[in-house]
């Protein structure tokens, strides 16, 4: 039996020719007995009592299950109304069938993660579990099922992530089980009742960074000793007199190089400790961020390589954010000197400290030639330099981008970089809502 728009015409269309025949046998009564009000009443109640009966087997079958092969036997809108069940019953057979099949492909999926992936409801308690949970959390398909994720992962840090309740948070946090393990922890809020949960096991990277962190500082270590002994002798024969003028100029390119390459090793070093801190233990100071910016904008546009420069500044004196205030001194002075170095003399180099909708931006703009858009996206890379000439760009190591970019990573932030040939550079950093202190 199938349902259509015809047969939902002809249902009402039955219902009322049913109608009419209990009229018309309503008026032949009526002309009989000469008790006109009495048959149609009559044959009134016989046809509420005939669709009551069709409803009752309806009803019945209804609650039985409506199966398709007993239809009770009915006439007009009940009919409908069968044809109506029967057919949803069919479109939903056909999308239980596709969600069966979905949620296999699904569990095949999600079981051969390498991640630990677990679905939590509004309590926090496990609804869902894959096997590499057992391995990497020590959650236990089954047996813990239905129980609170905070009962078997008793971690300070997770049981604070749990509480906050935001979006989407991420912890590093040691092993449950054991401590000689790394994990990082994913918190998904899917929607008001259902979290996904995703872990996985960093100990190899840790242990990684950690050997390439001890290689730089060793490294730079042992560069730093011989550096310092040839910048010594350096020194000593630029300020001796009995060198010639012809050797001075080559000891003074040497002399250049040499403390370019201690500024290259500091900044590797920096660049280092930064990147294997990306959890922050002290990223939460309240910093001044009026005060440092003025103080470092005096600092730079009263410095030698910036003399013949012209400077502007607009600053919020109400703004101020919360962070490692060491690495935020670094960036702005990172983007300033890079405005003076990178450009040429009269170049109106201007910064901007504001508040945009919810964030807190700092933008720093020069004038200058611009940047080829071929280079923007490689700007923030290690060691990358747009013009290698030896007549500019001296005193740049080609880190300081790498450090400014990593520092925005550990404190949320975003860097973005717009350059062109008629309008020059601007680095905007922008802080989100999270960072701002209240007043």
């Amino acid at each position: 039996m199938m349902y259509n728009k015809k047969m939902k015409n002809n249902a009402w269309q039955k219902e009322l020719f049913y109608g009419l025949i209990f009229l018309i046998l309503g008026l032949i009564t009526g002309a009989i007995t000469s008790y006109w009000e009495w048959g149609f009443v009559v044959w009134f109640i016989i046809y509420i009592i005939w669709k009551w009966v069709e409803l009752y087997y309806f009803y019945s079958w209804y609650r039985k299950g409506a199966d398709e092969n007993n239809v009770p036997l009915n006439s007009g809108i009940w009919e409908e109304i069968s044809c109506l069940v029967i057919q949803n019953k069919k479109i939903n057979r056909k999308i239980e069938k596709k969600n069966i099949s979905l949620l296999k492909q699904f569990n095949t999926t999600a079981q051969a993660l390498p991640y630990a992936t677990i679905l939590l409801n509004k309590r926090f308690e496990i609804y869902w579990v894959n096997n590499a949970s057992q391995r990497i959390l020590g959650v236990i398909k089954g047996k813990d099922e239905h129980s609170k994720i905070d009962n078997i992962i008793r971690d300070p840090e997770f049981i604070i992530m749990l509480k906050d309740n935001v979006d989407s948070q991420e912890i590093k946090m040691t092993h449950p089980i054991d401590q000689d393990r790394k994990i990082q922890i994913r918190l998904i809020k899917l929607t008001n009742k259902q979290f996904l949960l995703v872990a996985r096991d960093i100990s190899e990277q840790e242990l990684l960074r950690k050997s390439r962190k001890a290689f730089v500082a060793n490294a730079s270590h042992e560069l730093r000793t011989p550096l310092t002994v040839i910048t010594g002798y350096l020194e000593m024969l630029h300020g001796s007199d009995e060198i010639s003028n012809k050797w001075m100029t080559a000891i003074e390119q040497a002399l250049q190089q040499s403390n370019r390459m201690e500024n290259i090793i500091d900044d590797m070093l920096k660049l280092s400790s930064i990147e294997h801190e990306h959890f922050l233990e002290d990223n939460d100071e309240i910093i001044d961020m009026p005060n440092v910016i003025n103080r470092l904008f005096n600092d730079v546009k009263n410095s030698s390589s910036a003399k013949y420069h012209q400077f502007h500044a607009n600053i919020d004196s109400t703004l101020k954010i919360s962070g490692n205030e060491k690495d935020i001194i670094s960036i702005c002075l990172n983007l300033l000197n890079n405005a003076v170095i990178h450009t040429k003399s009269e170049t109106e180099v201007s910064l901007r400290w504001y508040k945009q909708n919810t964030n807190a931006i700092l933008c720093i703009c020069d004038n200058g030639d611009g940047i080829e858009q071929k280079h923007i996206n490689h700007l923030t890379e290690r060691f990358y330099r747009v013009d290698n000439s030896r007549d500019k760009n001296k005193s740049s190591t080609g880190l300081g981008l790498a450090i400014v970019k990593q520092i925005c990573d550990n404190h949320g932030a975003k860097l973005s970089i717009e350059s062109n040939n008629d309008t020059g550079t601007c680095f905007k950093v922008e802080f989100s809502a999270n960072r701002i202190v209240a007043l």
